[in-house]
């Protein structure tokens, strides 16, 4: 599709976040780079939307009582049209969600004894509810930092939870995950995960496949969601304890996060089953 300057609907099939947008630039923003990305400019929105709709691109939304950011919301496939993309990652970090009756709540949290010292020892913890099955400590691979734990902690929910029709809200206490994609994505994906000085962001290919497994679950079907640790939080509570648990295990290997980007890129879909 070429660039035009004139006004259009420009709907994305296949892309970070699918949905309807205003302008060349944001529709860019959302396929370039992905492999079998999928869009088009169409002159009316309702046209915008049967494409969608052709190509299996479900219309849901967060419930209406989810409050927003001070950043404007995610674009639905629903009507609205695109909002820049630095709000499209703000938005994934929701302060309050109002009525979480709707949702499917996760809490995550990593831990790590001895951090940024020679002989740490990091692990990770899931937690849904006391002895739920779904509850989950693990070792964290590779590298042992509390900055990954967290990372990884997050992943592991992603991983662990099957897409459905209800939204998915991830519940942590580091605000090192919430930064990378409420203030730096933007900068690292423009810079080619690069920092200012041009060095390579920490954890780069990490993030990268954490941000795929959120493309997966597109249209409002995943938020994160910064809790302070040590608060009273239930939740936080129980996965604190689970990912002490998971620093004693034993040592996993480091995995392969960029070929697991590289192929959850190629080979997701474009929304949740119905």
């Amino acid at each position: 599709m070429g660039k035009s300057g004139k006004p259009g609907y420009y709907a994305v099939a296949r892309g970070r976040v699918p949905g309807i947008y205003s302008s060349w630039d944001e529709c860019q923003a959302q396929t370039a780079g992905v492999a079998g990305n999928k869009h088009q400019k169409f002159s009316s929105l309702e046209q915008a939307r049967q494409y969608l709709s052709q190509h299996g691109v479900s219309a849901a939304v967060p419930p209406p009582s989810a409050a927003a950011t001070s950043a404007s919301p995610l674009p639905s496939a629903a009507g609205n049209t695109a909002k820049p993309r630095n709000a499209q990652w703000a938005a994934l970090t929701k302060e309050i969600i109002a009525d979480e009756s709707g949702w499917d709540v996760a809490y995550s949290d990593g831990a790590c004894k001895g951090n940024g010292k020679v002989g740490a020892i990091a692990g990770i913890g899931v937690w849904w509810a006391e002895n739920d099955p779904r509850n989950l400590a693990e070792r964290c691979a590779g590298f042992q930092t509390n900055n990954r734990a967290e990372l990884i902690a997050i992943v592991r929910v992603l991983e662990t939870t099957p897409l459905a029709r209800r939204p998915l809200l991830i519940k942590t206490d580091s605000k090192y995950s919430i930064s990378c994609f409420r203030h730096w994505m933007p900068k690292w994906i423009a810079n080619n995960f690069k920092t200012s000085s041009g060095e390579a962001v920490k954890n780069a290919h990490l993030i990268q496949y954490l941000s795929s497994l959120i493309d997966v679950r597109a249209h409002g079907m995943v938020y994160l969601q910064y809790i302070k640790g040590h608060a009273g939080h239930e939740g936080n509570e129980g996965a604190d304890r689970i990912a002490n648990l998971g620093a004693t295990l034993p040592l996993q290997p480091e995995r392969d996060w960029k070929a697991l980007m590289i192929a959850k890129v190629c080979d997701r879909p474009c929304s949740p089953p119905l």
